[in-house]
């Protein structure tokens, strides 16, 4: 099952998509993975990620107790 499956998430997969691109585009611009502006875009996709894992397996362990 994808993330895109799970109601509510659409808001949160587009900021994750559109992090995903500046990334790219930043990573680009500054030939460098440690530029402080990738560094910075990265570490806020970081938080998106895991904001929509800790969401997947919520449910996950709801609909495993509801079983």
């Amino acid at each position: 099952m994808t993330f895109s499956q799970y109601d509510g998430h659409t808001s949160l997969l587009y900021k994750m998509n559109n992090l995903q691109k500046q990334l790219a585009q930043a990573v680009q611009e500054h030939h460098s993975l440690t530029a402080d502006p990738v560094v910075q875009l990265s570490q806020q996709l970081d938080i998106y990620i895991l904001q929509c894992q800790k969401a997947v397996c919520t449910k996950k362990r709801v609909k495993e107790v509801l079983q």
